[in-house]
């Protein structure tokens, strides 16, 4: 000991070793996503290591060493802590999302001279009479504004009625939202080429959905809705929701049950509280998106008797970027196929064989969005693309869940932003990042998805002309629900019948496509 104090270099190197080891065990802590037993594991080798080097202090042969390690040490230390931090951080910006974004926007015929609101002062504006009154008038208050007077307005029932308007000329200016215009492009192929947009207003808004903040996740069975929008760029913008899937998740049982719901659905769309959106009139699933994911979440909720608690949405740009960043995924096909949904669209051609795929973000998404080369017919083949984003999202949570997305895991988090939207607060994420991470749990994903009969009717959304909707099977709809409610109830100690186990195990097999759905 005396030793080790005259060499004063040797109690700095210490005290230095000492306190990022103590500031790298309270960051763990801090984080909480890092099991106890890993936690207890890094104090007991910050400590073995700590006195390993006051012992090579006290020595004449090893006390140079023991400094060049020291600094080794620390710096280790000092970058798992970053890593740590880093990540955490990234996982509060992806947890708790409660706003979305509304895009209006103003066209005008292509060859029309106005450049600006001012010069289209004069104009009459078209509008939606009712479907997204709220944002429209808001939209067109801050065009008030900018025209410095008040602006001469026509009502329409539907965006299809609204575009003649425009195409006759009784209007020279449309206003809606953005989550409206694929729907008008199935209806106007030219749309883009004859229109350009005059301006748009964002508009920023909350998500009225409320979350039960004493909710355990890692003990109590909870309900997640997957949201695929049918857009490129920033998730938070609303837009038709064209990939609806159910996540019942029971971490008891470690059992996923992925339950898909077909986009034309023909359902009443219900809003916040329970509220009627369309007043009773039913309309395609996908359109209930234009009004919010919480209109989303609310009509299914509606449909299928259930309690949603979080939500999650991913568009065109996540899907491809999320497979990239784990470094692709293996995901199943239940048949041989070619899928046209490349990068550049049509013209671009995927192969895809019965069984396990490797894919790269590209693929994946032509993956998800074929369904025009299954078995014809448009039910069937919207069949199939349900049945393909369950497959893709098991692919994507197996590949999470494995030890190999360590090295990425970083990156992942740092992009998730960007990627993705969820409602689902950052303590529990890091609950169940900590709770998998403790287990390493194998889970079994099991599916269900919903049917129905083609029709042709008139929706909410577009009431001027039917459009093809799918009419809900409802004792297979009943029979679903059934099947969320009982996972949710699942414990452990329970065991399961006969019935059930050959359900699970069909379900859970190594072969997808042997597991029969519950219609």
């Amino acid at each position: 000991m005396k030793v080790l104090l005259q060499r004063k270099l040797s109690l700095v190197f210490l005290i230095a070793q000492l306190l990022v080891s103590a500031a790298l065990c309270a960051v763990a802590f801090y984080v909480e996503f890092i099991p106890v037993k890993y936690v207890v594991a890094m104090i007991a080798v910050c400590v073995l290591l700590l006195a390993y080097q006051v012992l090579s202090q006290m020595t004449k042969s090893s006390y140079i060493i023991g400094r060049v390690l020291c600094v080794f040490f620390c710096l280790f230390f000092a970058a798992g802590g970053y890593y740590m931090v880093d990540t955490y951080a990234a996982v509060e910006e992806i947890g708790g999302a409660e706003t979305k974004i509304d895009v209006i926007s103003f066209y005008v015929l292509k060859d029309d001279k106005a450049q600006s609101i001012k010069d289209a002062k004069d104009y009459t504006f078209g509008i939606l009479k009712v479907q997204d009154r709220e944002n429209t008038d808001r939209a067109m208050a801050e065009a008030k504004t900018e025209a410095g007077k008040e602006l001469d307005v026509k009502e329409y029932d539907d965006a299809g009625i609204l575009v003649d308007a425009l195409y006759a000329k009784e209007v020279q200016v449309v206003v809606f939202n953005q989550a409206f215009l694929n729907s008008v492009k199935e209806q106007y192929s030219t749309f883009s080429r004859d229109t350009r947009e005059l301006v748009k207003h964002e508009i920023e808004s909350k998500v009225e959905k409320e979350e039960d903040y004493n909710t355990d996740v890692t003990t109590k069975p909870f309900n997640v809705y997957i949201s695929g929008i049918d857009v490129y760029g920033n998730v938070s913008t609303t837009s038709r929701s064209d990939v609806n899937v159910i996540a019942t998740v029971n971490p008891l049982t470690k059992k996923i049950l992925l339950t898909t719901t077909p986009r034309d659905y023909y359902v009443p769309l219900y809003g916040e509280k329970g509220r009627s959106v369309s007043g009773g009139m039913p309309d395609k699933l996908t359109h209930a998106g234009i009004y919010g994911v919480d209109c989303s979440i609310n009509t299914l909720e509606k449909l299928y008797d259930i309690d949603i608690d979080y939500y999650v949405r991913v568009n065109f740009t996540s899907v491809k970027k999320i497979v990239d960043l784990l470094g692709g995924v293996e995901v199943y096909s239940d048949s041989d196929f070619i899928s046209d949904w490349g990068p550049n669209g049509a013209g671009t051609h995927y192969k895809f064989k019965k069984g396990y795929n490797k894919v790269n973000g590209k693929k994946a998404l032509a993956f998800c969005r074929e369904r025009h080369h299954f078995t014809s017919g448009e039910r069937i083949g919207d069949n199939q693309r349900g049945r393909n984003h369950q497959h893709m999202i098991e692919a994507i949570l197996n590949k999470v869940m494995s030890p190999s997305v360590l090295k990425r895991f970083s990156k992942l988090l740092k992009e998730s932003k960007k990627m993705f939207q969820t409602s689902m607060s950052t303590k529990k994420i890091v609950s169940l990042c900590n709770m998998q991470l403790d287990d390493m749990a194998q889970w079994r994903v099991s599916y269900a998805n919903a049917d129905g009969t083609g029709s042709s009717q008139y929706t909410y959304s577009y009431q001027s002309k039917p459009l093809y909707v799918c009419l809900p099977d409802q004792e297979g709809v009943k029979k679903i629900s059934k099947r969320i409610k009982k996972l949710m109830k699942e414990v452990p100690e329970d065991g399961e019948s006969d019935e059930d186990s050959a359900e699970d195990s069909a379900d859970a097999s190594a072969t997808p496509a042997s597991a029969e759905d519950e219609q």
